[in-house]
């Protein structure tokens, strides 16, 4: 990528702990979806006609086996603190990581912790029609419109996923007649006439931390928990997969050594419609430190990026024409790599 710069700067004891981490994950990832019955058809979909390698196109659970959600309620900051303080299990800490989003001064919190048992939230913000969506096989936050052609769509979660990335489906249209949209890019690859089928519009998400979006947004709404999922939202059923190399579901292909790891993280930014992809452990370098900020210039846009290499989080902050920003996104270097087949920018200072 052209117009970066810089501005300132006892082997039993391993042996039983993984056999008990895969027996573990495996009870805590059971409840996780609706899982596919053996005779599932992928015929819920129409996959006659595919934009991609249709062998990389496989079924994880039956549609909506993960539970999307409609205009959640929302709770504010002191609601947050006395459900903390009343319930049993804290619904966020400050550490915790959240997907933010504004739009028209109106902010909006979407815990991770949350979202990981939900993958996609149909809200209005600011009066517009948005879906925020994560996939927890990337680690990957996208903000969609859901306006689309003129009309409004209502994303689900079909069952699917592409390279490890979910499959997004209008559950208004329903299969076999809705596209099947990927959830890092937008992009139809599959259902009726897939080449012709518009692309879901970007729009810009924050993937920060409870303390940092609460100091910068106090008047934030945070989407509230639903009551009878409170036992699930307690556990985390993909904690060992981050912690590991690992992959549940094809990917090809695979990025290059490029000297990172396939789950290290990068922010995603988009400005004039031209990706720049970003590794975190690349930005701390050129910091110095793991958790900090730095200005770039990125596309001729002086941009400030806020970040934590450890906790995987990164803010980006336009100081110029905050127009030209259209959208921000967050994903696993694997992730990234496999489906837009770019790699991320080298950034003056990081060695």
């Amino acid at each position: 990528m052209k117009g970066l710069a810089i501005i300132r700067s006892g082997w039993w004891v391993a042996l039983a702990a993984a056999v008990l981490t895969l027996v573990v994950g495996a009870v805590l990832v059971a409840p996780l979806f609706d899982r596919a019955r053996p005779d599932a058809r992928d015929a819920d979909f129409d996959l006659t006609d595919t934009k991609v390698p249709r062998e990389l196109i496989v079924r994880a659970m039956n549609r909506d086996g993960v539970r999307a959600l409609v205009a959640p309620a929302m709770m504010d900051a002191n609601e947050v603190d006395r459900f903390n303080r009343e319930e049993r299990g804290k619904m966020l800490v400050p550490d915790d990581r959240v997907i933010g989003v504004v739009i028209s001064g109106d902010a909006r919190a979407y815990p991770l912790r949350l979202m990981r048992w939900h993958e996609v939230v149909n809200d209005v913000v600011g009066g517009e029609p948005i879906a925020v969506t994560y996939c927890p096989l990337g680690d990957s936050v996208t903000v969609f419109s859901r306006l689309l052609d003129g009309a409004e769509v209502e994303l689900g979660v079909s069952g699917l996923l592409y390279d490890s990335n979910t499959l997004l489906y209008d559950r208004r249209s329903g299969p076999p007649g809705t596209p099947l949209w990927i959830q890092l890019d937008g992009r139809a690859i599959a259902g009726p006439a897939p080449a012709s089928q518009p692309r879901l519009a970007l729009r810009r998400a924050t993937l920060t931390t409870w303390s940092n979006w609460r100091t910068g947004h106090p008047d934030t709404g945070v989407m509230a928990p639903l009551p009878d999922m409170k036992t699930l939202y307690k556990r985390d059923p993909y904690h060992s997969y981050f912690g590991s190399g690992l992959l549940r579901f094809p990917v090809d292909p695979l990025p290059p050594e490029e000297g990172l790891s396939l789950k290290d993280r990068l922010v995603i930014i988009t400005i004039d419609g031209e990706n720049t992809a970003m590794a975190l452990p690349a930005l701390a370098a050129a910091a110095g430190t793991r958790s900090g900020s730095l200005e770039l210039v990125v596309q001729d846009l002086i941009l400030r990026i806020g970040f934590d290499a450890d906790l995987g989080v990164a803010s980006v902050e336009p100081l110029g024409d905050s127009d030209r920003l259209t959208a921000v996104r967050y994903a696993f270097w694997f992730a990234w790599f496999s489906i837009e087949g770019t790699v991320p920018v080298m950034i003056p200072g990081a060695g």
